[in-house]
């Protein structure tokens, strides 16, 4: 071992002539350990939340969506579906039409968005886990699954005749509806409530497509949009484009980029703000060693007189003040580790009000970024320290 790693050694884990110093030493970690622990646990939340949300979302949209690229519906034709069933990447697909209709029950009359889907759509899309009453329709019958804001306004009753509702279309987009006054109101009997995400399926019914294209006057092959559920996202929009270039061809991400650049927003500041708290907390780092030299003052002159280097000298405190960022660092961070793990596995902070796990996930973009920092600032610090080496042989 060399001279200067032995007294850095020596510097950080014995005791100095003055007690100040070696308390403001152990305090150093402690803020680091404090400011370390606190990034990375913060950016694991984060990204738990992140998970958190784009699961939910997924609740009405797919990992991948195919849309016409011009009008409002697709043709699905034979071809379509060749490619769509013996591509090994889709698991499975379903097809929607939706419009807009008017929505009366008894004497009120609210506006709704209404999607015709297929027996797949519950494969690619979790409706299940937002439905708060009742079940999801047989789509052999007039039932239809609504939105809790459409229902609440309306005061439907389930599993009952008397809450038959009634859905008009008077969308001029759909011109062949307006000329065939019986395909034009169709009547539905409601089976349950389904939790809206946002203001976008806050009024929302879900029934059959064959339902939805009589209701339009469409063929059985026109739809608004066909869904698919895969493993391999990015794989398979390159793929689709390239087979499928007719139709406009979204990923899961592409469908919430708002939601995608709003949290990546909010991450970035967050980091930047937890960064500056760390470089902050590395200045009591900077105050220790800084004492330490001071106090040290005599015993660099004697570290001279026997032949020891300026440059030794200062790599001597800046390995002191580095191992002094590091060990507050590797030990913030690893107490977090552990704390972030219990949490996935345990469950111990629940959000309020609800019986909910507090989101957390360990991203490893995450600890680069948080180790990214502690080297960083560790160097940094550490040749700050160094520079007062300098200005004592001045």
């Amino acid at each position: 071992m060399s001279a200067e790693n032995f007294l850095s050694y020596r510097y950080l884990f014995s005791k100095t002539n003055y007690n100040l110093v070696s308390i403001i030493s152990k305090f150093s970690i402690l803020v680091l350990l404090i400011a370390y622990f606190s990034f990375f646990t913060i950016l694991s939340v984060f990204s738990g939340l992140e998970e958190y949300s784009l699961s939910f979302s997924k609740s009405f949209d797919p990992d991948i969506k195919l849309e016409p690229k011009e009008g409002l519906f697709l043709d699905y034709t034979k071809k379509t579906d060749s490619i769509l069933t013996n591509n090994e990447m889709v698991i499975s697909f379903g097809k929607i039409v939706k419009g807009n209709v008017v929505v009366k029950y008894d004497e009120k009359t609210e506006y709704a968005e209404i999607l015709g889907v297929d027996e797949a759509f519950r494969k690619v899309i979790t409706i299940d886990s937002i439905t708060e009453v009742g079940r999801f329709p047989a789509l052999t019958k007039n039932e239809a699954i609504t939105s809790y804001d459409l229902a609440s306004g309306l005061d439907l009753v389930l599993y009952n005749t008397a809450g038959i509702f009634n859905v008009l279309s008077l969308n001029t987009d759909y011109p062949e509806a307006s000329f065939n006054p019986i395909k034009n109101s169709i009547p539905l009997i409601s089976t349950g409530v389904f939790k809206s995400r946002n203001d976008l399926n806050k009024n929302s019914i879900i029934t059959s497509s064959k339902i939805v294209q009589n209701l339009y006057g469409l063929s059985e092959t026109q739809f608004s949009e066909i869904i698919i559920k895969t493993d391999s996202e990015v794989k398979l929009v390159n793929s689709l484009k390239k087979e499928l270039g007719l139709y406009k061809i979204k990923s899961h991400r592409e469908l919430n980029d708002t939601l995608f650049k709003i949290m990546n927003s909010e991450k970035i500041v967050v980091s930047l703000i937890m960064i500056l708290i760390v470089i902050v907390s590395t200045f009591n780092v900077v105050a220790s060693t800084v004492m330490l030299i001071v106090e040290k003052e005599k015993d660099i002159k004697t570290l001279k007189s026997i032949g020891m280097t300026k440059k030794s000298i200062k790599l001597l405190f800046f390995k002191n003040n580095f191992l002094i960022n590091m060990i507050g660092g590797v030990v913030g961070i690893s107490l977090s580790f552990v704390v972030i793990c219990l949490q996935i596995y345990f469950s111990f902070f629940k959000i309020p009000g609800l019986d909910t796990a507090y989101p957390v996930a360990i991203d490893l973009t995450n600890l680069l970024i948080v180790l990214g920092t502690l080297i960083f600032v560790s160097i940094f610090s550490g040749l700050i320290s160094s520079l007062v080496v300098k200005k004592l042989d001045s």
